[in-house]
């Protein structure tokens, strides 16, 4: 416990899922966290769990494919904390359709999420990041990055881009001693992901070809995110670390 503290994170995306699951595991070891989402309802409910567990923080809502939002949000981040030491841009969205079927929109929405987004909120977050040595960038990219499944290429292509976004970074940012490093979910049980495993069969398939045996949870992503957000990971950046319980170790 206390891997964080006296840190300040924000997290985006953080009313479910695995944002959720980052903002919760930061709050208890030390962070205060601005809890960012679209839902306003959600990320106060993030709040509240993390008031109850004895942290602090914030819940803002914001849409961080607009760059107007993302401004609003990092100028309530820096009133209320006056620092930032950790960026999680988790925020993403999934367009599931044949590449034939995806329309113009269907790009647009996808890649102003998951990629624009990152590089919105990263911008807007440097005066910040820069203001002490040591601080964490961590982008939720995906295994769809370099393992890929039918219907999925507009997500596909936007995690890849956040990958390659994320090794760039961590080369210009280098001189600031600000750490830039990803985490590409494999199959995690989420919002994102519940219509997949409400099929049974789906469900003992992905058990039978995962290594470990099970399907991945947010708690799980977290854990990884701790580690690169703390410490632990200062002679760390530009990598990627996949949480898939080995199942893109398989050729078949």
């Amino acid at each position: 416990m206390g891997r964080l503290e006296g840190k300040d994170a924000l997290v985006t995306g953080s009313g479910s899922g695995i944002g959720k699951s980052i903002a919760l595991l930061f709050a208890r070891e030390g962070a205060r966290v601005a809890v960012a989402d679209r839902d306003r309802a959600a990320a106060e409910q993030t709040l509240v769990e993390i008031q109850q567990q004895g942290g602090g923080g914030l819940a803002l809502v914001a849409d961080i494919s607009k760059a107007d939002s993302v401004e609003q949000l990092l100028l309530e981040v820096e009133r209320q904390f006056k620092t930032l030491h950790i960026l999680v841009n988790n925020a993403g969205i999934s367009r599931r359709r044949a590449f034939e079927e995806l329309g113009e929109e269907d790009w647009d929405a996808v890649l102003a999420t998951n990629l624009k987004g990152a590089v919105l909120c990263t911008r807007k977050a440097l005066a910040l990041l820069k203001k002490q040595s040591g601080s964490k960038i961590i982008n939720i990219a995906s295994v769809e990055a370099f393992r890929h499944a039918r219907k999925m290429t507009a997500y596909a292509a936007s995690k890849g881009a956040l990958a390659s976004l994320s090794r760039s970074l961590a080369l210009e940012l280098a001189p600031y001693d600000i750490h830039v490093n990803y985490i590409c979910p494999g199959l995690i049980r989420t919002e994102m992901t519940r219509p997949y495993l409400a099929r049974w069969m789906f469900r003992k398939y992905m058990r039978h070809w995962t290594p470990l045996r099970r399907v991945g949870e947010p708690e799980d992503v977290a854990s990884v995110a701790l580690f690169l957000a703390s410490s632990d990971s200062d002679f760390v950046t530009g990598e990627g670390i996949t949480v898939d319980g080995g199942l893109s170790l398989r050729l078949f």
